[in-house]
């Protein structure tokens, strides 16, 4: 996709999901200068040079939760708009679905972020501080059957 714009940075995040149709995300480090701090949001990171979105979210995963994913699949890509006051205002999004079990998160190794934790939709719709664009990705996963039924 040719995009009109200079994005600055370009990250993978991976929706990871149970067959019960929760969520794990990750409560984000509470630090001065990093966005979204205090705020639960998906797990992911940049596309480094040359990598692939799906090798970059494997990757990521593996860095932040010592978790091997079996199966990822492309899910949706936002181009996001940032009003930040440094160089850096477009991030391209893109989102793997990634499923899990209740076993892959006990053995998951936290590495980033404050806490994990595996949400419902209704309760993650009721958080103050949830990622938008990651939340818009939940969104979009959990209630596609129904948003894109043909």
């Amino acid at each position: 996709m040719k995009l009109s714009y200079d994005v600055g940075r370009w990250c993978a995040a991976a929706v990871l999901w149970t067959e019960d149709g929760r969520y794990l995300l990750q409560r984000r480090d509470d630090k001065p200068g990093l966005l979204l701090r205090d705020h639960w949001a998906a797990f992911g990171g940049s596309v480094d040079e040359g990598e692939s979105g799906e090798a970059a979210i494997r990757r990521e995963l593996v860095e932040e939760l010592e978790f091997a994913a079996r199966e990822v699949v492309f899910l949706t890509e936002l181009t996001i708009s940032l009003p930040l006051a440094t160089g850096r205002r477009w991030d391209r999004m893109s989102f793997y679905a990634v499923p899990i079990t209740e076993a892959d998160v006990a053995a998951m190794v936290l590495h980033e972020g404050q806490e994990k934790r595996l949400f419902a939709v209704d309760a993650l719709l009721r958080e103050p501080k949830v990622a938008p664009w990651d939340l818009a990705a939940i969104l979009i996963h959990a209630r596609g059957e129904r948003l894109f039924a043909t």
